[in-house]
């Protein structure tokens, strides 16, 4: 179905940018008031607090047949914290993150280890003490993003990128957002980290954000801190017009989240992994709406063309 979607997009994409040139996006862009009342309208309050949590969004996807990133282990209590070894438990490389964090808050990553230390990619070490306090911090619900007095660790293997991917970006994860109304995507972007977003994929921490065409996967447009760009910054390597591995594969999976978790608008994040290809890292409730400057082209607009009424 999404193909046909992506179809219509081609005759429209055009004459879209073409309004943002001209200054005069008003009847396209999608604002925060009417984004706010799309959740209203097709986000009931217990799936988004669902796609909240990342270990009840895992649940929910994996039950759908979704492929999602890995997991280690769930640590949600004092008890599970105390039977833990991180030692014994964990990988050499592996990433912790708060099942209700949000904006990369309370994330640790770890891309090796040798004996008993581990080390991010900034060459710091992380001890076994470490590991711990961090889980503690994230159980009492440090990074929960929310009024949660509590939360869980959850601990996944760390994801290593598919080299088409990891050789635009000088350390780090990139990852690509895709919104969808339902299960038709609507608009994606990959974001890229870089040196002074400290490896990181998210907006807010200076990444780059880079518009994807639906119809080709094809970067269009990037931008960081605000500023358009063509090419990496770190690592000077073009970046308009390169295509994303494994689009189609991106979109399936993008489109079948929402429904999959009870969302009729949402934001998927996908990554793609060296050994697995595409795999969904977080669905969120309440995706931002940064990606229409990143793409000039409006929500509302591709909204409109699945017959979304707006009055």
């Amino acid at each position: 179905m999404f193909l046909d979607f992506r179809n219509k997009i081609r005759y429209q994409a055009e004459g879209s940018v073409a309004n943002y040139v001209s200054g005069n996006p008003i009847d396209e862009i999608l604002g925060i008031n009417m984004r706010n009342a799309l959740i209203a309208k097709y986000n009931p309050r217990s799936a988004i607090e669902r796609a909240r949590d990342k270990v009840a969004a895992k649940v929910a996807l994996e039950d759908a047949g979704i492929a999602c990133t890995g997991t280690v282990a769930v640590i949600d209590d004092y008890q599970s914290l105390l039977a833990f070894e991180p030692m014994r438990d964990m990988p050499d490389a592996w990433a912790i993150k708060p099942a209700r964090g949000s904006q990369g808050d309370g994330i640790l990553l770890a891309v090796r280890r040798e004996s008993d230390t581990w080390f991010k990619g900034s060459g710091a070490p992380i001890t076994e003490n470490d590991v711990m306090h961090h889980i503690q911090k994230v159980v009492d619900g440090g990074f929960s993003g929310d009024s949660a007095s509590e939360d869980a660790a959850l601990i996944e293997p760390l994801i290593i990128a598919d080299p088409a991917l990891a050789d635009l970006v000088p350390e780090g994860l990139p990852d690509l957002r895709v919104i969808c109304l339902h299960d038709e995507p609507l608009m994606a972007m990959v974001r890229l980290p870089t040196n002074e977003s400290d490896g990181k994929a998210n907006l807010h921490q200076r990444a780059i954000g880079a518009g994807v065409s639906l119809e080709t996967g094809r970067i269009t447009r990037a931008l960081v801190k605000g500023k358009a760009i063509t090419h990496h910054p770190d690592t000077g390597f073009p970046l308009i017009d390169f295509e994303i591995p494994h689009w189609d594969r991106v979109l399936e999976l993008a489109g079948r989240c929402g429904p999959a978790i009870g969302l009729g608008y949402s934001g998927s994040d996908i990554v793609l992994d060296v050994n697995e290809g595409p795999l969904i890292i977080e669905v969120n409730a309440h995706p931002g709406i940064e990606i229409q400057n990143i793409n000039q082209l409006g929500l509302k607009a591709q909204m409109a063309l699945l017959g979304e009424d707006f009055r």
